[in-house]
């Protein structure tokens, strides 16, 4: 509101005319078109510096006046040192040099949530501003505005307890917004918040008297505490359920925008796998943070609402020892599996989204957790990284049967050409929760624009410093990406990067670098330490800032890559509590007190062996 914008012209560059678009035509005739038009004398190079004025101007700061500064504290002013003769030095020193371009990117999807590709405007997805931008920012130790983000979203919640699919940032636009959301959207801002809550563990929050959404104004709006902000989403999802379970409808969709049901009864008779998954996360992580707060009352209600889903998720949806992707819940008890070995209806046999969720949240057992690993590496894995499904949806020139925008659309691009980044990595995520640490490396690495063709040969060459939001096959058409799938995966298709600096992605990279790979997080009252590394970057060296001191980190990998068995600090091994994980030794959590009892003003060194 009230912003702008000022151009000027580099020294040397003349301007002869300024105008609007009846530059742009022969007739010098306006055709209502919104540009601003800059005719220069003849000149060999031109240039012009743009400054945005969009809000009011804030007291420098010596951070603000120094950009190294700045982008060193948007990496948590961390830097890596990869091991000198390793054979992933250079993979490891290119995941260095895209890290500050991570937080760049996530900072574009932050502050405007709509990327280089769409310049032209957008909102805030209530799913991605739950995941980028929220995990960037406890990544970075970025409290208050994480805080700020959350109230936001709270505000746009409809007074049904439900949010819109997304939602416009300024005022001015508050009623452009949809009608209806997809199935898993409920669930978003309640995951954030428990995130944030086991972080910071402020319980004021939870007491901020926050309006719902009024399309007049603010000022007319019911206002709750956000707990019952909470709590009236949860009986919108309660109520969203197949009936005589604990499973999540389908609704309107899910997480992938290209399967939105073409019949309206499927909304209520479909469950997502994935949505599932979602729903067990949030319960227990909100169960986590309730504990955390002293709350253990609510928080045992929603652990045991937790594993009454666990138990139909294994129960419904674990079919001849595999994951459906959906289920399909008839009359008289019948149900019909769909992206499943199983399916006869979509020729689809595989679903990467639950297993890779499923994995994450512990929601399987060691064995099945190793068996859906397997699947994926033998049915879902390309050489630029996982995929949604073993093969596209077939195209049906626009006749849509069960899915629309799958079976519809013309792009091969993005969810429907199957290497959608974001998805991919969650799979490093998931490899990472269960301690493949070559695999989740390598996983990071394909995501890496910097020096990717080294590893994925098929790429084409594109811009380095941009997260990509997928790869996307050079075909033609749908029908010849379904005629010649086969040859993606054996690497003879060019291999395009799609949208640049777009979706919540980036946010999730950069988190994945510092949370998993360095495997630092820092909360209220703990440092949870658990790097996942290759035995071959053993020796690598990392610096940081923790609690606004330099620290040096060296990292000793001793066997597998994953669990840490020692963390040193200025030559004291500090103590720790063994983090839960049901796959691997567990993360290794060092009371906050004990690392400020051996913290010093000037340079520090931390040693973490790994097992």
């Amino acid at each position: 509101p009230e912003g702008g914008f000022r151009i000027d012209p580099f020294p040397g560059t003349d301007l002869e005319r300024v105008g609007g678009d009846e530059l742009l035509f022969v007739d010098g005739r306006s055709r209502d078109q919104p540009f601003l038009c800059l005719v220069t004398a003849p000149a060999t190079e031109i240039g012009f510096r743009m400054t945005g004025y969009l809000i009011a101007a804030a007291k420098k700061t010596e951070e603000a006046s120094d950009p190294d500064r700045y982008w060193t504290g948007m990496v948590a002013g961390t830097r890596i040192v990869p091991p000198a003769g390793s054979r992933l030095t250079g993979s490891a020193a290119r995941l260095a040099e895209i890290l500050p371009w991570f937080a760049h990117n996530a900072l574009v999807h932050y502050l405007s949530p709509r990327g280089l590709e769409q310049y032209s405007g957008g909102g805030w997805g209530t799913r991605d501003v739950c995941q980028g931008p929220v995990e960037m920012l406890l990544a970075l130790g970025r409290c208050e505005p994480l805080r700020d983000l959350l109230i936001r979203v709270f505000k746009n919640q409809n007074p049904d307890g439900d949010w819109p699919q997304w939602f416009m940032f300024f005022d001015r636009e508050r009623n452009i917004r949809p009608g209806d959301s997809h199935g898993d959207i409920a669930f978003w801002p309640i995951l954030a918040l428990a995130q944030y809550l086991c972080g910071t563990e402020d319980a004021s929050l939870l007491e901020e008297p926050v309006p719902f959404f009024h399309p007049e104004s603010e000022a007319r709006a019911e206002r709750q505490t956000v707990w019952q902000h909470v709590e009236r989403a949860f009986a919108v999802i309660s109520a969203r359920t197949i009936p005589g379970t604990r499973l999540a409808a389908y609704g309107h969709g899910d997480w992938n925008d290209a399967l939105q049901p073409v019949d309206p009864a499927l909304r209520e008779r479909l469950c997502s796998a994935w949505t599932v998954t979602l729903h067990y996360q949030t319960l227990t992580t909100l169960a986590q943070a309730l504990r955390r707060l002293g709350l253990n009352e609510r928080a045992a209600g929603f652990e045991a609402l937790a594993e009454e889903v666990r138990e139909d998720f294994q129960r419904l949806l674990l079919v001849d020892g595999l994951l459906a992707g959906f289920a399909y819940f008839g009359d008289g008890g019948n149900i019909d599996y769909l992206l499943h070995p199983r399916d006869r209806t979509t020729g689809l046999a595989y679903s990467l989204l639950p297993m890779i969720h499923a994995v994450t949240h512990g929601m399987l057992t060691p064995t099945q957790a190793e068996t859906h690993l397997a699947c994926i590496r033998n049915h879902l894995l390309a050489p630029d990284g996982a995929r949604l499904f073993d093969r596209p949806m077939e195209y049906r020139g626009g006749l849509q049967r069960i899915f629309q925008r799958a079976e519809s659309s013309s792009f091969f691009g993005r969810e429907i050409g199957l290497m959608y980044t974001h998805a991919h990595l969650r799979y490093a995520e998931a490899l990472a929760r269960h301690g493949n640490a070559d695999r989740f490396f390598e996983a990071l690495c394909q995501a890496n624009p910097i020096g990717l063709r080294s590893l994925v040969p098929a790429a084409t060459l594109r811009q380095s410093n941009c997260y990509y939001s997928s790869s996307d096959a050079a075909f033609n058409d749908r029908y010849q990406a379904q005629a010649e799938y086969s040859r993606v995966l054996w690497g003879e298709t060019p291999l395009e990067g799609g949208w640049r600096v777009y979706s919540s992605g980036a946010g999730i990279g950069l988190g994945l670098i510092l949370r998993c790979f360095l495997g630092l997080r820092r909360e209220k009252n703990l440092l949870v330490v658990d790097p996942v590394m290759p035995k071959r970057l053993d020796g690598l060296q990392a610096e940081t800032r923790l609690l606004g001191r330099p620290v040096e980190l060296t990292y000793r990998i001793d066997g597998s890559g994953a669990g840490p068995t020692v963390v040193n600090l200025n030559g004291a091994e500090l103590p720790f509590t063994r983090g839960a994980n049901p796959y691997r030794l567990g993360a290794a959590e060092v009371p906050m007190p004990a690392v400020l009892e051996r913290l010093v003003d000037g340079s520090n060194r931390l040693v973490v062996r790994v097992g």
